[in-house]
């Protein structure tokens, strides 16, 4: 008599397989949160290096036609964020929705229409460069990044954006970098330049 056999697995089998699954979506998984952080970290870079050039272009007209109502944050009016975001918009250099769009990062959107009105939650803190700054000086941070003299504190868990996954600098220079919370204080300094005042009108830790 021929006995057939069964292909199918058994339940002990099956329980093994999926064991052998959860574990390696558990090893992969910080891996991937940590892709998607810095893939957005990333971003908030190239949003500020758009600001950047933004600003800069606005400095230069300013030096070509004498406006004493653009240049950068510094330089102009009473060192107010919405001053720097007003001259930004009224001379076209940005649009009110790209502005707003270069200002979010995740957890922190900033509407359209209120890109040039000082929000209380940005994902961007502007500092008060001005024309004869030096190009190291730094001329934004992620909110998450807390400013002082020596260059600034880790971040809380809670800060946003990205809270103690790591904060995103940007020099008057033009260039930028994504640094983690290890390297704040004197050290931080050291790597990336010295600190102006925030201008106002700006949050002091994006919490």
């Amino acid at each position: 008599m021929k006995v057939t056999r069964s292909s199918a697995f058994t339940l002990i089998e099956l329980l093994v397989v999926i064991s052998i699954i959860g574990i390696l979506a558990a090893l992969a998984l910080p891996a991937i949160t940590g892709a998607l952080v810095k893939g957005q970290q990333t971003q908030t870079l190239s949003n500020m290096k758009q600001l950047h050039l933004a600003t800069q272009q606005m400095a230069l007209d300013a030096t070509t036609t004498g406006d004493t109502n653009l240049g950068w944050p510094g330089d102009v009016g009473d060192k107010s964020f919405t001053t720097w975001a007003t001259n930004l918009l009224g001379g076209s250099y940005l649009s009110p929705t790209d502005l707003a769009k270069l200002l979010s990062a995740p957890g922190v959107i900033v509407p359209a229409g209120q890109s040039n009105a000082a929000p209380t939650k940005s994902a961007v803190i502007v500092y008060s460069v001005t024309e004869n700054s030096d190009g190291g000086t730094v001329f934004l941070t992620t909110a998450n990044f807390t400013n002082s003299a020596s260059g600034g504190t880790a971040p809380s868990a809670n800060a946003k954006p990205y809270g103690q996954k790591g904060f995103v600098v940007f020099r008057k220079a033009g260039d930028g970098a994504i640094l983690q919370q290890r390297q704040t204080g004197s050290a931080y300094t050291n790597i990336i330049g010295t600190f102006t005042n925030v201008v106002t009108g700006q949050p002091s830790a994006g919490t």
